[in-house]
């Protein structure tokens, strides 16, 4: 039993990174014609959260579409092993693991065919693909997938779940298909589709909601296999005939489930229902629901913060968050964003190119911490993000169209179970010998206005109680989950995160540069800066890591050094505006009060 907890133990503290690569694409990169390779604003694209701030870049390799639905699963260093669109299961070197999976007359619907060669574009269902990994088989993956089906009148039916079955690793990195295409349900389904971890901290509940947006399939999935659990009734009356798009999410800590429902062509009756979720007896319970307007176009998105004491919805215009410290969290509603119109235009230079609106369409929570909003259309360039979910009210921070991507997105974000997530301590299934040991993470921002003054935001998992920071300034402890300090001056502080339980404690610490002293300063020759795209067209996306500039900016020069655009420099992303520049190469030089940090070279196209 000791050495069998032990496994348990290590597969858990494992599963820290499986979701730490997002992958997007749309309009794919087509292998037969090398011209399409040159052109970076289509293809697909990738959002590491290895890196704080994450690193945003162009894939050349990749020609997968995803036309909204998306998954993949990565290895515990946080590389990617396999990923899919409900089409196709694929690995690391792009290459199939499955080349065909949930085929149909769907499939073939969305199957394109360009200079010969056949590229699944992807089901066009909304998290309605799951990649989720074996409860003790490691390197054993299912896959679950939604099928879509259109009914005589044209209305878009999901009616069944399949799921396949494959292994991979390090060691078998091509990947091995165990089995395909099993039906595990035939039902009036929505196309969400999502799984939260057991009460005992190594199985599953796989939870597919019904398309009218009030009740909602559970499975169980355990070493034996996948076992239809129950079907959830909400006890609400049931008035949403079509239904089918949405997403459904867990809260982080698994205590919460919530899922918005709509329908793709009406405007009333859609979904937003949350509901408690018992980890140990897989039941959802005390649900609440509220009828959502759509009439402001496809908006159903729905997600959690880190500290899971807020929900969030949107629908298309408006993102809204609900406090679930409330006795009635659906109406304790508060209106945190309104779309403010803004559209982009992915070819600038064409006065008659069509301009998207970046609105409210999905969300996702990311491993950074924040909340990832995609537009409704799939041919934009660009996001939205909810900075600090943590936070009550606006203070939660929504950036609109504040995160430019490489190349042209569709409107989903890749769906992840919440796998940070330890067993519930104490309870009645807690019966493993597995524990939550608490791991320490953390991410920080600079004051626009004082690069003395940062912000710490907490991003620690497994049930951490008591938060610990040492500045490493002198400064006293602070035991504030996410605080705000400033440093006496510029130099480099080690700060260090102690997070702990009664079970066991975690330190993680990171060296941060403050500024510069000199052009021989050591610090600053810490600071990484990635742009992409090179060549660039319209807009550069320029990241600034490992350092916290004084008074930053970048400088971009033409060949015969005459300064043509200069711009404020802050550490984390930032975005410059390239469209009125004649085609040609260009220096760049980054600098921090004088001093040159660091400079290349830019092709402007």
């Amino acid at each position: 039993m000791a050495m069998s907890s032990l496994i348990l133990m290590v597969w858990q503290g494992k599963a820290q990174k499986q979701d730490y690569i997002w992958l997007y694409g749309n309009d794919p990169y087509d292998i037969v014609n090398p011209d399409r390779a040159a052109d970076t604003t289509r293809g697909a694209c990738n959002i590491d959260f290895n890196y704080d701030p994450p690193r945003f870049y162009y894939d050349p390799k990749r020609f997968l579409d995803f036309f909204t639905d998306n998954s993949s699963v990565c290895d515990p260093d946080g590389q990617i092993l396999a990923y899919s669109n409900g089409m196709v299961i694929y690995n690391q070197y792009d290459r199939g693991i499955a080349d065909t999976i949930n085929y149909g007359t769907w499939w073939e619907n969305f199957n394109h065919v360009w200079n010969g060669v056949s590229i699944p574009a992807g089901t066009g269902s909304i998290q309605g693909t799951l990649i989720l990994p074996h409860p003790s088989i490691e390197n054993k993956y299912y896959i679950f997938y939604s099928d879509w089906s259109v009914s005589d009148a044209g209305y878009y039916n999901i009616f069944q779940l399949r799921y396949a079955v494959f292994d991979v690793s390090k060691e078998n990195p091509e990947g091995t298909l165990i089995t395909k295409d099993v039906l595990l349900v035939a039902d009036s389904l929505a196309s969400c589709i999502t799984a939260i971890r057991h009460g005992n901290g190594r199985d599953w509940w796989l939870i597919a909601p019904r398309r009218n947006g009030v009740e909602a399939n559970v499975f169980l999935v355990d070493p034996s296999g996948i076992h239809f659990h129950s079907r959830h009734h909400t006890g609400m009356e049931d008035t949403l005939p079509l239904g089918g798009i949405g997403q459904v999410y867990a809260s982080p800590d698994g205590a919460w489930v919530s899922w918005h429902v709509g329908e793709l062509f009406t405007v009333d009756g859609a979904r937003l229902l949350l509901s408690r979720f018992d980890r140990c007896t897989g039941m959802l319970y005390d649900s609440k629901m509220k009828v959502v307007n759509l009439s402001f176009g496809i908006g159903t998105g729905v997600s959690f913060s880190q500290n899971s004491r807020y929900l969030y919805m949107c629908n298309n215009k408006y993102i809204y968050q609900y406090d679930l410290y409330a006795t009635n969290p659906l109406k304790a509603e508060k209106q945190v964003a309104e779309y403010d119109g803004y559209k982009y235009d992915n070819f600038p230079d064409n006065p008659t190119s069509t301009l998207y609106p970046v609105n409210f369409c999905i969300l996702g929570l990311a491993p950074d911490g924040r909340i990832y909003v995609s537009p409704s259309s799939g041919s934009i360039r660009m996001m939205s993000a909810i900075q600090y979910p943590d936070e009550g009210g606006i203070s939660c921070d929504v950036r609109q169209h504040s995160v430019p991507m490489p190349t042209i997105i569709s409107r989903g974000i890749p769906n992840f179970p919440p796998y940070r997530m330890g067993p519930v301590d104490g309870s009645a299934c807690d019966t493993l010998g597995i524990d939550n040991h608490p791991v320490a993470k953390y991410r920080y921002e600079a004051d626009t206005t004082d690069y003395l003054r940062l912000r710490f935001t907490d991003l620690s998992y497994y049930r951490p109680e008591i938060w610990s920071w040492d500045f490493g300034d002198g400064s006293p402890r602070v035991s504030t989950r996410s605080p705000y300090h400033t440093f006496p001056d510029k130099g480099t502080y080690r700060v260090c995160l102690t997070v702990s339980n009664e079970i066991s404690s975690n330190t993680v610490c990171r060296d941060i540069t403050l500024g510069t002293s000199g052009i021989d300063d050591q610090g600053s020759r810490r600071a990484e800066v990635t742009l992409f795209p090179n060549p660039v067209s319209d807009y550069l996306l320029v990241t600034l890591s490992e350092y916290v500039p004084a008074a930053g900016s970048i400088h971009i020069v033409d060949m015969q050094g005459r300064e043509v655009t200069t711009q404020r420099i802050y550490y984390g992303q930032n975005t410059i505006d390239m469209r009125h520049l004649p085609q040609g190469i260009y220096a760049w030089i980054l600098s921090d009060g004088g001093t040159v940090v660091k400079e290349g070279k830019i092709v402007k196209k």
